[in-house]
């Protein structure tokens, strides 16, 4: 049995209107995608963007045999409560020993909490699909990416990467988009895995929040009006359902690393499974 402490990145307006969409919290998705993976975890959510939260203490997150953070669409730079109360929670996280696992905005946060700095990238929004990401050589042989080919594209929304990076670190992935797609981050006894990219998400998901940046995607310039928003996500909807949509599936140039539900999991795979291995480890010493 694993305990899992799941951190919601998102504030409550935010959480509520993904409910309102059709959607449902990222926290919430984790859960169920974690909960796919093996049926013997027990999750807890927490939410410490939120004023009124109680989070566990310091020493209380040792307890856990993992914390998985979610995405979020806050910008760590734009310094709010919210903001900080999740640094200081990732910075506490980093204090115990304590295994981490971070997408998109909580590999943010763990660079900022361990002294690296994030910016919005010059290049713009990665939105769809990361393409061509590819292993360095030091993530060839972590465990993050065993089973995982040397390049692989994966469902993707961000606009922030890191731009300096923080002691301890490693990086394990990137593109021509973010040269940091994925890192190991080393402090004191903690160990944090992180990904840039969204392995969590399907593409039904992705389209969901494709259409919620409507506006967004249009002044941008990713897209040129609101029919081509809603295209795009139908599009990627079909194509998540439909067997036979190899015409869409084609166009959009979609392989099994987003189409496979295992493929596109692997990297939530592997830090289970290290989980697994470190319990056991912990309880064969003892």
């Amino acid at each position: 049995m694993l305990k899992i402490l799941i951190v919601e990145g998102n504030v409550k307006e935010l959480r509520d209107k993904a409910v309102k969409a059709g959607s449902v919290a990222q926290s919430d998705l984790y859960q169920e995608i974690l909960h796919t993976l093996a049926d013997d975890l027990i999750c807890t959510i927490v939410y410490p963007a939120d004023e009124d939260t109680v989070l566990p203490g310091q020493s209380e997150l040792a307890d856990f045999d993992g914390i998985a953070w979610t995405g979020s669409a806050l910008n760590i730079y734009n310094r709010s409560p919210a903001v900080d109360r999740q640094i200081d929670f990732m910075k506490q996280g980093l204090g115990e020993e304590t295994r981490i696992f971070g997408s998109c905005w909580g590999l943010e946060v763990a660079a900022v909490a361990a002294g690296g700095e994030v910016a919005a990238n010059v290049k713009g929004r990665e939105i769809g699909i990361a393409r061509d990401i590819r292993i360095t050589e030091e993530g060839l042989s972590h465990p993050l990416y065993r089973g995982k080919p040397p390049a692989f594209d994966a469902i993707t929304i961000h606009l922030d990467h890191i731009v300096r990076l923080p002691a301890g670190s490693k990086v394990l992935s990137g593109n021509d988009m973010s040269q940091v797609q994925a890192i190991e981050i080393k402090q004191g006894k903690s160990l944090f895995w992180g990904v840039q990219y969204h392995p969590e998400f399907d593409l039904e998901y992705i389209a969901g929040l494709i259409r919620r940046y409507n506006k967004v995607l249009i002044d941008e310039g990713i897209c040129k009006d609101e029919a081509d928003v809603e295209k795009w996500a139908a599009d990627l909807t079909t194509a998540q359902h439909d067997e036979g949509g190899n015409d869409l599936k084609r166009q959009y140039c979609l392989g099994s690393d987003v189409l496979d539900f295992r493929s596109r999991l692997l990297e939530l795979s592997n830090w289970l499974a290290y989980l697994r291995q470190a319990k056991t480890n912990a309880s064969t010493s003892k």
